[in-house]
């Protein structure tokens, strides 16, 4: 008997010894295991998985403890979940599932994916989901949420006296809209006592992006903290995966949303490229038509984009000793915005104006108005109650005038305009809401505008390989569509030009590493807001120039004009080399 005790005594300790070597081993795998936890990692970021709860960590700091539940609306009834979740820990996840008053199944999976912490979302069943709410409090058991965050990050950019970087505290809401880049980076940046920052994005798979914002309501967290609306436009039928929610972190903001980039490239489908060899000519400098038209036709800007008017600007230009590598002709050289054709009394020769700036070794494009049904007929739009509502990339008709149209206005062939690229505008104005029909049913939001820009952007490149593509969109599911960033308009009335733009320079920057960026309007009531901006603009991007002409918005005269030559001809020389 003593013999047995003394053998049954040497196997405890011999496990106990085991277990303890292994749990050390175990502390340098991404995993931590026990019997109703498991704890993530990536960096410094840790999710700690239980069956009622998921505890987002900071270097060991708890910064957000959230609900173990994802609601799943359907337009005619919220979600609830009927039983408390079954909660398995497999080799490299972990997995709830349960039976929802919606869904026949649904499952929720956490797992370590490269620079993310995913939360993955599954349904099972019939129906079209509206609102998916996650994180509300669970009723059963009153898991709510808890927090050691003060502030958020929301990566839009905004006019007016909202376009300085948006920060939110734990009393306000805030959602992430397609506001002047559309669409944005869909994640909330968090901070507070501690150091560097934590992001909660959302994640939809391509093909899947059928909404329009992504918002955080600590004031009404009891029905979910983050939340996006599929308003009905997805058929599900069967098993369905809905957009996940990604944790990611960084040393600050733009870091995080770099990492919640970054896990797009490698696990979400979209396409990283290589920004290093781009063509020379896209680099600028830039001259934009938009701000001199108001000055050569004060009374009708618009009318101001005509072939006289701009005839006289490249005159200028060459007076003033200025080399754009491109020009852009903006609102409105177009006959009307939705047929893209030029206005023949406006621009009766516009081919024979571009291959006079080709022959000074300038490139020319296009502004482009998106969604603007001007000119079209019904069956090229999307409906509102049978009512045209805005160009419909999804129908066959449009896509084929579109093909036909880019061809005649990128050509170099007879009769073609041979221009050599667009400056894309208004993504924003887009259809969205409820009761829109579009010829392939299903497609809103995010998606439909991926639509329009790869129909554009397809068409474009087939016909000229190297034109130049320049957009609003800031997020990796259009880096294959975006050879260019925007930064976008600025009331000149406020006092933080150089700091608004460099702050949308760094959302592109995080969305798409190491992309050309057109620095935009350098307008402003203000001279020394104008000087510093035009002398900084290099350090974010391609400098660009909107007037040529001294007036209340760009107080320069003409011996300014000789100090930005000169800056231009040092910024094209340090490029040449």
């Amino acid at each position: 008997m003593k013999k047995l005790f003394i053998i049954i005594a040497s196997i405890i300790l011999v496990f106990g010894v085991f277990k303890a070597v292994f749990a050390q081993d175990r502390g340098k795998d991404p995993y931590e295991l026990s019997d109703k936890s498991r704890t993530f990692k990536t960096g410094r970021l840790e999710v700690t998985a239980t069956a009622e709860n998921l505890t987002v960590s900071l270097e060991g700091k708890a910064i957000l403890t959230l609900p173990a539940i994802i609601a799943v609306d359907l337009e005619e009834s919220p979600d609830r979940d009927l039983f408390i979740p079954s909660f398995t820990v497999e080799e490299d996840r972990c997995v709830w599932n349960v039976r929802s008053s919606n869904w026949e199944k649904k499952e929720y999976s956490l797992s370590v994916e490269g620079t993310a912490i995913v939360l993955r979302l599954k349904v099972q069943g019939k129906g079209r989901p509206g609102k998916i709410r996650y994180f509300p409090e669970n009723p059963k058991t009153g898991q709510s949420l808890a927090y050691e965050v003060s502030s958020y990050f929301v990566p839009v950019a905004m006019g007016g006296a909202k376009a300085l970087p948006q920060w939110r505290n734990t009393m306000e809401s805030a959602s992430i809209d397609m506001w002047y880049l559309a669409p944005p980076l869909l994640a909330f940046p968090f901070k507070g006592n501690f150091s560097g920052s934590c992001a909660v994005g959302l994640a939809p798979m391509p093909g899947k992006y059928n909404l329009d914002h992504f918002r955080c309501e600590f004031a009404r967290f009891r029905d979910g903290l983050f939340s996006t609306d599929l308003l009905g436009y997805t058929e599900i039928n069967g098993e369905y995966e809905l957009p996940a929610i990604l944790f990611t972190e960084g040393t600050d903001e733009y870091k995080a949303l770099s990492a919640y980039s970054e896990w797009f490239y490698h696990y979400g489908g979209c396409q990283k490229r290589d920004h290093s060899s781009i063509p020379r000519w896209w680099q600028g400098p830039v001259f934009c038509g938009w701000g001199e038209q108001a000055h050569l036709s004060p009374h009708d800007r618009y009318a101001g984009a005509n072939q006289k008017d701009y005839t006289t600007m490249m005159n200028r230009l060459d007076e003033l000793n200025l080399n754009p590598t491109y020009i852009i002709i903006d609102d409105k050289w177009q006959g009307t915005y939705g047929e893209l054709i030029p206005d023949p009394e406006k621009w009766p020769d516009l081919r024979a104006f571009v291959d006079a700036e080709h022959a000074k070794g300038r490139r020319v494009l296009l502004w482009i108005k998106l969604w603007n049904s001007e000119g079209l007929p019904p069956e090229e739009c999307v409906e509102l109650f049978y009512i045209p509502y805005g160009a419909d990339p999804t129908s066959p008709a449009y896509r084929k005038r579109m093909e036909e149209t880019i061809y005649r206005l990128l050509s170099s062939d007879p009769g073609c305009f041979n221009c050599d690229g667009f400056k894309i505008d208004f993504a924003n104005v887009m259809p969205l809401g409820k009761n829109l029909k579009t010829h392939e049913s299903g497609v809103y939001g995010i998606e439909l505008l991926k639509r329009m820009m790869t129909l554009i952007y397809q068409s474009a490149k087939k016909v000229k390989p190297d034109c130049l593509i320049n957009t609003s969109a800031a997020h990796p599911y259009f880096a294959d569509v975006t050879d260019q960033g925007r930064l976008h308009d600025y009331n000149g009335q406020l006092r933080f030009l150089w700091e608004v733009r460099e702050y949308r320079a760094k959302l592109f920057q995080a969305a798409f590493p190491g992309i050309s960026i057109d620095t935009d309007d350098p307008s402003c009531t203000s001279k020394d807001q104008v000087m510093n901006y035009l002398r900084r603009a290099p350090e974010l991007g391609a400098p660009v120039l909107y007037h040529l002409s001294k007036s209340k918005n760009f107080p320069l005269d003409d011996e300014d004009f000789k100090w930005l030559s000169e800056m231009w001809k040092e910024y094209s020389r340090k490029l040449d080399k």
